[in-house]
């Protein structure tokens, strides 16, 4: 009788949304959601986990089949933690509904050794921004949200700068969960094909060794051939080298800013799913949650080795010093099975040009090349400890927030240091995401002396953290604390001299130095444009010598105990 009550409530429940609202609303889907914790107290908790830029506060729905609710038991227990976040862009509210029916099924009959925490709503203030217009090219519903947060960000670019009060509350949330698999919920754009979704899952070369290879050999296609035999084939998320998918799909890079390359600098095993934005609308949401129920049936297969190498992968991370913080395609190609439809080439009833045209009428199933695989060009060695001076305090709540630990210093010190000075970078002309990101930085380490203040913060780099720290602090990486910005106040001189005055100096300091004089002839030898620019060579000289001011393109980030 419970199961037939419980199974009437679910078609109830599924025809409320798919029927008279086919997206939920935010306040919707929290009142769903409280009502189904009262409905099962024992497996279920609905809990508030900090604040967001709309003001409302970030929700976690647990389904726990112990009734433990405590993240420190279950990993004691052996259980797979699974977080699962939707509507990280609002407009695409699959996840949204797919979580809730999943949800559903699962707080009635939750499944022992698995630990389910969803965040019903991520982008709070981009579901409220509700309207029917701004995914043009979406195959409903009616109505949804939008990509942009509160503060108009793009949260899945988020995770390393962390500028919203979302991305805070989610990253305090994932550190004291430690989920070992995360799923990201999302709608896609680009290629038509035939089927309902695909995937992309996190880059196996990111993971430490035995997870990479668990990922790449079972997980992934044993995840595929369960959703097949649900009837719901995938394709890997279609990033294609060319105009088409004929011409060859990419692998998707998830650096550190999207929700899953964060993910995996603590050894998540992380899913995006992509359901296709031009299929009906029920239709995605019904792919959406076969997925969830495909991942679970992969997660119990494989529970005890998930559990065990990410058990192993955090100890082994304390200790590790050299990460790759920045990854390129390799020319390696392999093939995969795609299904597509075949491209025409149609005149434009609108330019009078050749338009690209997905033909519906001709479906295919082919192989296509694939660059499914990742070179690292650039790793970075990490010091004993970073020296962090507190008037840069303010990157101090994003490290917190990433679970980073460190300590004041307990009084004044002078120590021997090295700091990293920028030789060259580029900036984007336009922001990108409330920033002007940097790129193609150059920069060049010097030993220094420093003088370090008490309560300045120290930062040790033997912890679980390790990753995270090498992309924020490696000053080249794509995804550095320098790129982003935080640190654009040291690309100003703050002083200069005065050209008629310094000319005595010059000539002095020339004098007295020879291996600045030799530097300084040599320049001028080989740089044309030097030799004829007078303040250039005064400059020259200035810069390379005691007057220098020691902060001018100095990152004041230091490494200590080499």
């Amino acid at each position: 009788m419970q199961k037939l009550i419980t199974g009437l409530f679910f078609l109830l429940f599924c025809a409320a949304f798919s029927v008279a609202q086919p997206s939920p609303t935010y306040e919707e889907a929290i009142a769903a959601y409280t009502e189904l914790a009262k409905r099962h107290p024992k497996s279920t908790r609905l809990v508030e986990v900090g604040t967001t830029d709309s003001g409302l506060s970030l929700h976690l729905f647990i389904i726990d089949s112990r009734g433990y609710f405590e993240a420190e038991r279950s990993h004691a227990q052996g259980d797979i933690i699974c977080m699962v976040i939707n509507g990280i862009h609002a407009g695409e509210p699959c996840g949204i509904e797919a979580s809730m029916q999943f949800a559903e099924e699962r707080a009635a009959e939750p499944e022992e050794g698995i630990v389910y925490v969803i965040l019903p709503v991520y982008n709070i203030g981009g579901a409220l921004q509700r309207n029917g217009l701004t995914r043009v090219n979406q195959n409903g519903p009616d109505a949804y949200g939008f990509r942009g947060n509160a503060q108009n960000l793009d949260l899945n670019r988020d995770f390393t700068k962390a500028d919203a009060a979302n991305t805070l509350s989610l990253q305090r949330a994932f550190h004291e969960w430690k989920p070992q698999v995360f799923v990201d919920t999302h709608t896609s754009n680009g290629a038509d094909y035939p089927l309902a979704i695909s995937l992309i899952h996190t880059m196996p070369e990111g993971l430490p060794r035995m997870q990479g290879m668990l990922l790449q050999r079972e997980i992934v296609p044993n995840i595929y051939q369960a959703m097949a035999e649900r009837g719901e084939e995938m394709n890997p998320y279609v990033y294609t080298k060319g105009a088409t998918p004929e011409q060859g799909i990419y692998a998707f890079t998830d650096i550190a800013r999207y929700s899953t390359g964060y993910a995996a600098l603590w050894g998540a095993l992380g899913f995006i799913t992509e359901a296709h934005m031009l299929k009906p609308y029920e239709k995605r949401v019904e792919a959406t949650r076969r997925f969830l129920e495909s991942l679970e049936e992969v997660m119990l297969k494989h529970r005890s080795t998930i559990h065990s190498l990410y058990a192993s992968a955090e100890n082994s991370r304390r200790s590790q010093r050299e990460f790759t913080t920045q990854w390129e395609h390799s020319d390696e190609v392999d093939s995969i099975n795609f299904i597509g439809y075949r491209v025409d080439s149609l005149l434009s009833k609108v330019t009078g040009l050749p338009r690209l045209y997905y033909n519906s009428t001709q479906p295919y199933r082919d192989k296509v090349p694939y660059y499914g695989t990742h070179l690292s060009v650039r790793k970075f060695k990490l010091p004993k400890a970073f020296a962090l001076p507190q008037g840069w305090s303010h990157l101090i709540e994003k490290l917190e927030a990433s679970g980073v630990q460190y300590r004041r210093l307990g009084q004044d010190s002078l120590v021997n240091a090295e700091a990293y000075f920028v030789e060259d970078y580029k900036t984007v002309d336009k922001p990108y995401e409330g920033h002007y990101l940097h790129f193609e930085t150059r920069t060049v380490l010097r030993p220094v002396s420093v003088q370090l203040r008490e309560g300045d913060y120290i930062i040790p780099c033997n912890q679980s953290a390790n990753a995270f720290l090498a992309q924020v602090f490696d000053p080249e990486g794509p995804d550095s604390y320098f790129n982003w910005n935080f640190f654009d106040q040291v690309l100003m001189q703050k002083e200069y001299f005065s050209a008629y005055l310094f000319e005595e100096t010059a000539a002095e300091l020339i004098k007295r130095n020879p291996l600045l004089r030799k530097s300084f002839e040599d320049k001028k030898s080989s740089d044309p444009a030097f030799a004829k620019d007078a303040n250039a060579q005064l400059n020259f000289i200035y810069q390379n010598s005691k007057y220098r001011e020691p902060n001018y393109l100095r990152i004041p980030v230091y490494r200590l105990g080499l």
